[in-house]
């Protein structure tokens, strides 16, 4: 829900006089920010993980284009980008291991 959303429902709240609903509006608007944040963390690292796993469908089947057809001009263009996608994958593995290990 957005902020505004909340402040909607808060002005109800104080229509219908009920002071509990509001009390437990008025705590989540204060903890809004961090929940903002942490929605922000989350969706970064599902981003993260669909990159990942793009990547290795891409890997997957540059590798197969490679055993069919190995002796292609354009072999050493797949060998090229599939270096390329491994160096990604590292990059993008560090991030995600810094996100859940806290390590860099």
């Amino acid at each position: 829900m957005s902020i505004d959303d909340y402040l909607d429902l808060l002005n109800y709240a104080k229509a219908i006089n009920d002071e509990q609903w509001q009390a437990d509006l008025l705590e989540q608007l204060k903890n809004y920010e961090a929940l903002v944040e942490e929605k922000k963390q989350v969706d970064s690292v599902r981003a993260l993980w669909t990159r990942f796993d793009d990547i290795n469908g891409l890997l997957m089947q540059l590798f197969d284009k490679l055993r069919e057809h190995e002796d292609t001009p354009d072999s050493a263009l797949w060998k090229e980008r599939i270096w390329e996608l491994k160096m990604e994958r590292i990059h993008v593995a560090k991030q995600l291991q810094a996100r859940y290990i806290k390590i860099r």
